[in-house]
């Protein structure tokens, strides 16, 4: 296999935003498809969160990129061609995944059915022998996806791989935002599917409470953090129902998503997936407004007046429909807690409010912090066997949060089933 080039410019962006992925290897497949030029934008991506990303191509992708596009943008020698240093070996027993994207119908065939007569296909057939992750990203046009050849493979693939499902328009299976492809990547890659056959409901972002046609009471809830919760989910194997209000990030098209404007909509599509169906995990992230008007004119107020007065009153409380409808429940609470005793006292008091296994406390209106941030400043308080912990985290991404919190939620959702087959002895 080629050597690594040390001293690339590019492998200086290497954990420039996170560790999510620090130490880890993505074996980067790329197939005949024109989306080829997207996973560019996914390598830097990966490599960002501290991956060291490999590229492999098919004779079909030298079409449409060549291997010094490649090269710059990981500063690894791209492999097009298979040698007698069984590159794919070395591959499958170095790297920690392999991620194909975009994949064609000709190379998802090929892997399904053992046909290694292309380096992408050999190298995914090794990963998998090895019994580690693979994601496979489809792209077609969308009548190909109609044969029973493609139902065929990706039926057989399904219980081997993670499917990430492209986003279908204009009669074309097109190629995700890269953003969700590595995101689905790093999450699989780092924790396989420990939540396989598990269902979880996510909520997130801002409701809106209507004061006339134009203007409304809200929170400046990007819903980033409940998105990131959702694919994290996903990707590590669950069925993701998304409750969401407004958000101001990419939608992951691959979960059921469930729009909901005002707080009562939320509260009432959360209660009605409830008596549809039991969670093993709920994770409420969103902001819901907790007061709304009382009134709400039918038109537009005019402007100009001297004074506006509203009477508000309490809206519904989406967590408490979320305890009836999971086994373990984590809540968030965005607090203006001047010191880090005083946001534990907000935590406890939410996690007995609504009987929570957890709950993410986190500041806001700190600068670089909490809504429409990348970032937290998060204290985390859960139940464990009976006893209560504590974590403050400081300031931490979202997207290593959401890996932390369900990290806890497997680890403690595990206790929650041992504790109740103990009490049924």
């Amino acid at each position: 296999m080629a050597k690594r080039v040390e001293s690339h410019p590019s492998r200086k962006i290497i954990g420039s935003v996170n560790d999510y992925l620090a130490g880890r290897c993505i074996v980067l497949g790329l197939t005949g498809s024109v989306s080829v030029y997207r996973s560019v934008d996914v390598a830097r991506w990966l490599m960002r969160r501290g991956a060291r990303v490999v590229p492999i191509l098919t004779e079909g992708a030298l079409e449409f990129v060549t291997p010094g596009l490649f090269h710059w943008a990981t500063g690894e020698d791209p492999i097009a061609r298979l040698t007698g240093n069984v590159e794919h070996i070395v591959l499958a027993e170095d790297c920690d995944a392999m991620l194909v994207a975009p994949a064609t119908l000709s190379t998802i065939s090929k892997i399904a059915y053992g046909v290694t007569d292309n380096p992408v296909a050999l190298t995914a057939s090794a990963i998998l022998g090895e019994g580690k992750p693979l994601i496979i990203v489809p792209a077609m046009h969308q009548n190909m996806m109609k044969t029973r050849g493609y139902e065929r493979a990706i039926e057989i693939l399904s219980g081997q791989a993670i499917i990430i499902p492209p986003r279908v328009e204009e009669g074309i299976a097109k190629y995700p935002d890269p953003w969700v492809v590595a995101r689905v990547t790093a999450a699989t890659s780092s924790r396989k599917a420990d939540l396989k056959g598990k269902r979880v409901l996510v909520t997130a972002g801002a409701t809106r409470e209507w004061i006339d046609p134009t203007r409304f009471i809200s929170n400046p809830s990007s819903g980033r953090m409940g998105i990131e919760l959702a694919i994290e989910a996903w990707a590590r194997g669950a069925e993701v129902d998304l409750v969401y209000g407004h958000v101001e990030h990419i939608l992951p098209h691959m979960v059921n998503l469930f729009p909901a404007e005002t707080t009562e909509d939320m509260a009432e599509t959360v209660a009605r997936l409830a008596g549809e169906k039991h969670y093993d995990i709920a994770l409420a992230a969103a902001a819901p407004a907790d007061y709304r008007p009382i009134n709400t004119s039918k038109s537009k107020i005019r402007s100009g007046l001297k004074n506006l007065s509203l009477t508000l009153e309490p809206t519904p409380k989406v967590a408490e429909a979320l305890r009836s409808a999971s086994k373990y429940l984590v809540v968030f609470a965005a607090e203006t807690a001047e010191s880090l005793e005083e946001l534990e006292d907000y935590a406890v008091e939410k996690m007995k409010k609504y009987r929570a296994d957890a709950v993410i406390a986190n500041r806001v209106g700190t600068r670089d912090v909490g809504f429409s941030s990348p970032y937290l400043e998060a204290l985390v308080i859960w139940r464990d066997r009976g006893a209560t912990r504590k974590s403050f985290l400081g300031k931490i991404d979202k997207e290593s949060l959401a890996r932390l919190i369900l990290d806890l939620s497997v680890k403690n959702m595990e206790a929650v089933d041992d504790d109740e087959e103990s009490n049924v002895r």
